[in-house]
């Protein structure tokens, strides 16, 4: 798992992702659902590679919720998760890390072997979806395209499609569409309807990829009721803000 760091004033960087924790103490339901918010982190490299940190998943001292990380790449082959979707790397414990985060001097034979797992990854800035676990990375970057907007919407002199989304958690979304290019988003360019996405759906089908302004829908159920773009090929950048 890798991960966008967003630290403000337009300055991130992408780290692997090592643990996840919630951190949930509070007896009252609300309280509880209030720190199922406020209190996930995640466990990240530092900016220079040099040490483990806890990295709150939403901006603190806010009464909004921003969120400060977005997953880029979702893979948790090597975790070991509870029930709650809660753990870490399998080669650290949360006790080991709480102890780790909690020293100026981390024990060089764990950050190597950190460094070991992560020294194969490559950020790719515009990846190009074309498998399923493109779709998950993407779902995951995206929120689902929760609060999504179009802001802008460009046929483009090769034919291809560009559109810049806006709305979304955490980010701004550029997306490119092209090859046998099909697509119809009037319905979110009139006065009947919302024009943000409560969420989305994309589908990888005969050699299409599809975009759908709802959640679980299949290709069958496309219509003139739906916002949704086709091509043979789609990518996209996450533009990181808070």
């Amino acid at each position: 798992m890798h991960a966008i760091i967003n630290q403000g004033n337009g300055k991130y960087y992408v780290s692997q992702v090592f643990g996840y924790y919630r951190n949930i103490s509070a007896i009252d339901d609300y309280q509880r659902y209030v720190e199922g918010f406020r209190n996930p982190y995640y466990v990240v490299w530092d900016t220079e590679k040099k040490c483990l940190i806890k990295w709150l998943v939403m901006l603190p001292n806010t009464k909004y919720l921003i969120p400060q990380i977005l997953i880029v790449e979702a893979n948790q082959d090597n975790w070991i998760k509870d029930e709650n979707g809660e753990g870490c790397v399998n080669f650290l414990t949360k006790e080991l890390i709480d102890l780790m985060v909690s020293t100026d001097n981390q024990p060089e034979i764990l950050l190597e072997k950190c460094r070991q797992t992560d020294k194969d990854y490559v950020f790719d800035e515009t990846p190009e979806i074309k498998m399923k676990s493109d779709i998950e990375n993407l779902e995951w970057a995206s929120g689902g395209f929760h609060d999504a907007r179009i802001a802008e919407e460009k046929l483009q002199d090769d034919g291809s499609l560009y559109l810049r989304f806006d709305g979304t958690w955490g980010c701004e979304i550029e997306v490119w569409f092209w090859g046998d290019l099909e697509y119809d988003s009037s319905s979110r360019h009139n006065e009947v309807y919302d024009p943000y996405w409560s969420g989305s759906t994309i589908i990888m089908q005969d050699g299409f990829v599809y975009l759908i302004d709802d959640c679980g829908m299949t290709v069958e159920e496309i219509s003139q009721e739906y916002c949704y773009f086709k091509a043979k090929h789609m990518k996209y950048r996450i533009i990181p803000k808070l």
